[in-house]
């Protein structure tokens, strides 16, 4: 499963803290997939028939510091193990329009990936793609800043990082 974490589509999509709901939109035209919200799994889904496997894309419809009950939803009901998963997030502590691959089971701050924890209840590594989307300026919060709009360049460069990162999801895919 590719899960793409976000807040509610229809009030954040173009804020920092849904790029990888950004990723997720970009892969499933390049992989002519049809997400269709599903309710019991708490956000939109879509499969790929993919190097004969099926591959399940997720962007959780829920607040970010729920997205594991949307992640939990649907490996329970597929039987989808959490190393078989890979997470795409924002991340604070990378620079706009860098990425970086990481198995972890550290939440670094993240509420999106606390909540995956929890929901998992274990300390099994998981893999993420982290798309950086820096740090705020001094005098703004951390919650206003992922909460808000990239700048044009800020988003030009993040774009930027995910299309050159897709060959990494590829990778997963034919790994796993």
């Amino acid at each position: 499963m590719i899960v793409g974490l976000s807040n509610p589509i229809e009030d954040y999509i173009d804020t920092r803290h849904n790029v990888g709901s950004w990723f997720i939109k970009i892969l499933y035209k390049k992989f002519k997939i049809v997400l269709k919200y599903k309710k019991k799994f708490f956000g939109y889904i879509g499969l790929c028939k993919c190097v004969n496997n099926n591959v399940y894309f997720l962007i959780p419809n829920i607040y970010m510091n729920l997205n594991g009950t949307s992640i939990y939803a649907v490996a329970s009901f597929y039987k989808i193990k959490i190393k078989n998963i890979l997470i795409i997030q924002d991340d604070l502590n990378t620079f706009v329009g860098k990425t970086k691959f990481i198995t972890s089971y550290k939440n670094y701050g993240h509420n999106g990936i606390k909540n995956i924890i929890s929901k998992f209840e274990n300390k099994v590594a998981f893999n993420r793609l982290c798309i950086g989307i820096g740090r705020p300026k001094r005098n703004v919060s951390l919650s206003s800043y992922v909460l808000s709009k990239p700048s044009k360049e800020e988003k030009k460069l993040i774009f930027q990082s995910i299309y050159s990162s897709i060959n990494i999801v590829e990778k997963f895919i034919n790994k796993n």
